[in-house]
């Protein structure tokens, strides 16, 4: 099933939602897990955490905007690196900057295009829309502070971020 397709059916069945989520990248992430981890059952369960953390926490994948796969692989890979910190086995460095390049390295040209293709929806948002968003996701400013300075609703600042965000969402899907 396609990433747009899990996230758009865990806003409507979260359960299945996850399930169909699970069954795609459970693997996948496993085997990165364990690519930091050396351990089968360790790397399963830190994983299967995340996925918890995921259903717990399923209203903010709606507000991921880089691909699915990408966000999943560096949550799955910080918490090994966490796990690892919370061992305290780092005792070469040059392992843990070896280790780190390996998790990190696949993902930086990744990272840049998707950058790229963020920033340039960004400048391709309606005026009153991008103003908005950047208030709030650059400026850091909050829904209430950035209806003050623009002086409209609240539920106004909500409707253009949410808009910004679905134009953005589906920039990056597609491109």
């Amino acid at each position: 099933m396609d990433d747009s397709l899990i996230l758009s059916l865990f806003e409507k069945n979260p359960r299945k939602g996850l399930e169909e989520l699970f069954d795609k990248y459970y693997d996948y992430l496993s085997g990165q897990v364990y690519f930091i981890l050396k351990d089968v059952d360790e790397s399963e369960d830190t994983v299967q955490e995340l996925f918890l953390e995921l259903w717990n926490k399923h209203e903010h994948l709606k507000n991921i905007n880089i691909s699915l796969k990408s966000y999943l692989r560096r949550a799955a890979a910080n918490r090994a690196l966490n796990k690892i910190k919370k061992r305290k086995i780092f005792t070469d460095v040059d392992s843990d900057l070896e280790l780190e390049r390996s998790v990190i390295q696949p993902n930086i040209s990744e990272l840049s295009e998707l950058e790229e293709i963020i920033s340039k929806s960004i400048e391709e948002l309606p005026p009153r829309c991008k103003e908005v968003f950047i208030l709030s996701r650059e400026n850091e400013l909050t829904y209430k502070e950035i209806s003050t300075e623009l002086d409209i609703s609240v539920k106004t600042v909500e409707n253009q971020i949410g808009k910004a965000l679905k134009i953005l969402r589906k920039k990056v899907m597609y491109e």
